[in-house]
């Protein structure tokens, strides 16, 4: 089986949804998540309810 530039056709295609004023580095900060977890604490954590 190999690939060809029309099996991506439906993915590179315009999307009518999407604000393309919006820089692509600006949207995909707004989709992360910023997560900050103290591994030790949540270790002691998870021992405790055991």
């Amino acid at each position: 089986m190999s690939l060809t530039s029309d099996d991506f056709e439906e993915f590179v295609s315009s999307d009518p949804d999407d604000d393309e004023t919006v820089p692509l580095g600006q949207a995909l900060s707004e989709l992360g998540l910023d997560v900050e977890i103290d591994s030790v604490e949540a270790v002691r954590d998870i021992r405790e309810r055991l």
